[in-house]
């Protein structure tokens, strides 16, 4: 029987998330983002010196307008984010965190070294290395094939 790599990456990923959303319950964490609120709530803190708009997002996460606007708007509705008319341009509406969302993200950032921890014991340094160049090596040949990949069966 063939072992497609693609799938055997989908079942690894709905193993992390649950495994991510596992510890976050043992931690009694309240309000758990989706992995690209996580993300986003990320950059922003990293980038809180400066205005950061949608369409920034769009491009830094590689999604389409609707779906950013939807997660967004989520994040909104959870308090985890404010948008605020820009002081350079009034057209626009900066993405701004909240208080809450400070919190929020140490206890994501707390959770995933806990799931880091866990998903990596027993492997060497070397295996650990070879996994992630593997895993670049596939990224690349999907940006490669974009709009070219005929069937994965």
């Amino acid at each position: 029987m063939k072992i497609y790599v693609a799938n055997e990456l989908k079942k690894l990923d709905v193993d992390i998330s649950r495994k991510l959303f596992s510890i976050a319950k043992e931690n009694k964490i309240s309000f758990y983002p989706s992995p690209l609120q996580a993300k986003i709530t990320k950059y922003l803190i990293e980038n809180n010196k400066r205005e950061v708009y949608q369409k920034e997002l769009e491009e830094v996460f590689e999604v389409r307008k609707a779906t950013i606007s939807g997660v967004l708007f989520t994040m909104e509705k959870n308090e985890v984010i404010k948008r605020v008319a820009s002081e350079n341009d009034a057209r626009q509406k900066k993405i701004v965190l909240t208080k809450k969302s400070k919190k929020i993200y140490e206890e994501v950032k707390e959770t995933f070294k806990k799931l880091d921890e866990e998903i990596t014991k027993n492997i060497s340094e070397e295996e650990l290395n070879n996994f992630l160049s593997t895993i670049e090596k596939i990224r690349k040949n999907i940006k490669c094939n974009e709009g070219g990949i005929k069937t994965v069966w």
